[in-house]
């Protein structure tokens, strides 16, 4: 017979990555009785925030003495050994579990199944299907709200009526087998390079029949994210469902790491099914070319047109927003109407010169080699985001390693890992063990958006010997 473990964990914020778990509890289930029951507070080894005392009642004192995660991991593997990990939005308890798991360099992987989606299925209509609400839906009695034991029996009551409901035991044992096994793999894809992808954060590649890439992603879960792009609907889950016959990986531990290669790569292959999904998003960009005299201009591409190659300065959603970005830039920085609009080169100066917006490159009054130096000067300040040289250091694939990114005038200039041991090394050593890497605009704003919510990266000014402190 089937094995529920029906599990519920308060933690100290909702993010796997960088919250911890403060309590679990575990009923297993089996033909209607519970066969085993396991609690406990957990030590989370950080400060419990005062908002989430107030909502669980565990606070700092409660979870001094009590044990750390590696002491009763064990314990929690051998509870629920061939059980369904069942829990109320499952994603969130099954992540932060197997995060412990994954910190301690082992790997957590149970077949889940989640009451919120069995509970719409089951009682459709209701306002809410959060815990809170079903319980004041069927007057279900809880002694200690937000406390692991007593939202798990909560739990385990709301699965009960569920299975009371199905008078076939049968129909409903099928029922849990569709949601867990729900997903529609292409046809040419073997089973078992699904069965291979790795539950870590990293790139994915989805070739098809000569091998040729056509989807590039990345996720903090590369299994289970390509598992939810065969199971979505619409033309971009069709046209993988059609043309996907395999799929490769690369395991890059910090999910900043994982931006930048899936940048890089979709860059270098532009694969078709990220060409189509981006011009959906943003069908314009502003590039960065030579015309047919050797100036540098800008000049607005359909993102239709783009080969994947060019060097881009921004995505637009309209013609019309580009065009003005682009005025923006030719007035603010005197470049040439002429020179940067090539369908409009002509022999005759331009009419920005005779109002003095321009400084004459249309009039021989600036050379090729003046015009362009200015123009990088001015290209470099507007796509500029970091004015210092910087060592930015992040998780690595393994424990006893950091991923580490460059930058280096202003963009990312290489990228790769580092062993914990030798992080602190002298700079050039370290720019030696690293791959180049081309940042561009993109990169940049990947870059300072991890940095503004990621305060777990160590940055570090580049020096002779760069040093951090603790």
């Amino acid at each position: 017979m089937t094995k529920f473990a029906i599990i519920d964990i308060e933690t100290t914020g909702g993010s796997y990555n960088t919250s911890k778990i403060t309590e679990i509890a575990i009923i297993v289930y089996q033909n209607g009785k519970i066969i085993d029951e396991f609690e406990s507070l957990i030590n989370p080894e950080c400060n419990i925030p005062p908002e989430i005392t107030r909502i669980t009642g565990i606070t700092n004192d409660m979870v001094r003495d009590a044990p750390k995660f590696y002491q009763i991991a064990k314990k929690i593997l051998d509870v629920t050994h061939d059980c369904i990990f069942v829990a109320h939005n499952v994603n969130f308890d099954y992540s932060f579990i197997r995060e412990e798991y994954r910190s301690l360099g082992y790997s957590f992987s149970r077949k889940r199944l989640c009451t919120v989606q069995l509970s719409r299925r089951y009682y459709p209509g209701l306002r809410s299907y959060s815990l809170g609400n079903l319980i004041r839906h069927f007057n279900i009695e809880v002694k200690d709200r937000h406390r692991a034991m007593e939202d798990a029996k909560a739990t385990l009551d709301v699965f009960n009526r569920m299975m009371e409901i199905e008078s076939d035991p049968l129909r409903f044992k099928h029922l849990i087998k569709g949601m867990l096994h729900n997903t529609k793999l292409p046809a040419y894809l073997p089973s078992n390079q699904i069965e291979e992808l790795p539950e870590a954060c990293g790139v994915y590649y989805m070739a098809d029949d000569n091998g040729r890439y056509v989807y590039i992603g990345k996720s903090i879960n590369i299994r289970d994210r390509v598992l939810q792009h065969f199971n979505e609907t619409g033309m971009k889950s069709t046209n993988m469902q059609r043309l996907v016959h395999s799929i490769a990986y690369k395991v890059t531990g910090s999910e900043l790491m994982a931006c930048l290669v899936e940048s890089a790569e979709i860059k270098k292959f532009w694969p078709s099914i990220n060409r189509a999904q981006k011009v959906k998003t943003n069908a314009w960009a502003i590039v960065r070319s030579v015309n047919t005299s050797g100036y540098f201009r800008y000049s607005i591409n359909n993102h239709s047109e783009l080969e994947g190659r060019e060097e881009v300065i921004g995505f637009f959603k309209n013609s019309k927003t580009a065009q003005q970005y682009l005025n923006y830039l030719i007035s603010e920085y005197q470049l040439c109407e002429n020179i940067n609009n090539e369908k409009n080169e002509s022999q005759r100066p331009c009419h920005r010169l005779q109002l003095g917006y321009c400084l004459g490159a249309c009039d021989g009054k600036e050379t090729l080699e003046e015009y362009n130096a200015r123009f990088e000067v001015m290209h470099k300040k507007v796509n500029q985001v970091f004015i210092n040289d910087m060592l930015i250091l992040d998780e690595g694939r393994e424990k006893m390693e950091r991923s580490a990114i460059l930058i280096k005038n202003g963009f990312c200039s290489a990228i790769g890992y580092l062993e914990e041991d030798n992080v602190y090394q002298d700079i050039s050593q370290i720019e030696d063990s690293l791959e180049p890497y081309h940042g561009n605009v993109e990169t940049n704003s990947i870059i300072r958006r991890f940095i503004k919510r990621n305060s777990s990266l160590k940055i570090i000014p580049l020096q002779a010997k760069p040093h951090v402190e603790e």
